[in-house]
């Protein structure tokens, strides 16, 4: 509920009384205070208040000089070392190959097929496809026959024979060198016929 005009100046007033009061007591205070000192002969006129100098600023000592910044040096370029790399290894120089010897001069002589294999077989039918070296026109099934057979298990006279006759320049020629070093051969045989037909991809 609010109060009313006269409650709040009631309050007022009895507030103010209050502060007279004090005052009062605050002025008693003071005029005893005056009493002692004139007891004690001091004029309370000359009384001041102590000023409280400031102290004096403190003089800053002069800004440091910014130093300078130092100025780059430019080393000198180290050069790269050079990276001793290995030297390719030289290639082998091929081997030359041998030149054939020159024929002699006068007419080549011919020779001419025996009465033992002039009518066999693998000097009329198609050997196959032409090769440089027998050895690579032979199968390696035909290679152990031959060795079985023809050459009684002896590899290294299969192979001596077979590099003889890569050197021969013709059939005939062939066929005169196995009659006179295998004449138990029979030339009309299958391992026989096939043997020659691997010569003939060479020699025909």
């Amino acid at each position: 509920m609010e109060k009313s005009h006269t409650e709040i100046l009631t309050e007022l007033e009895q507030e103010l009384a209050a502060v007279k009061q004090q005052v009062s007591a605050l002025e008693e205070k003071i005029e005893s205070l005056r009493a002692s000192l004139q007891e004690a002969d001091v004029d309370f006129t000359e009384v001041e208040l102590g000023v409280v100098e400031e102290p004096e600023a403190i003089q800053a000592g002069p800004e440091p000089e910014e130093e300078p910044e130092p100025v780059p040096v430019n080393e000198p370029e180290q050069e790269p070392v050079p990276v001793n790399e290995p030297e390719p290894e030289p290639m082998p120089e091929p081997e030359p190959e041998p030149e054939p010897e020159p024929e002699p001069f006068g007419p080549k002589k011919v020779l001419q097929p025996s009465a033992r294999t002039a009518f066999m077989a693998w000097r009329t039918d198609k050997p196959g496809a032409a090769v440089k070296n027998i050895r690579s026109g032979i199968s390696l099934y035909d290679r152990a026959l031959f060795i079985g057979t023809l050459f009684k298990e002896d590899y290294a006279l299969y192979d001596s024979t077979i590099a003889t006759l890569n050197g021969m320049g013709s059939l005939e020629e062939a066929v005169q060198y196995l009659e006179a070093t295998f004449p138990d051969w029979d030339f009309g045989s299958d391992p026989v016929y096939n043997f020659m037909m691997a010569i003939r991809k060479k020699l025909s």
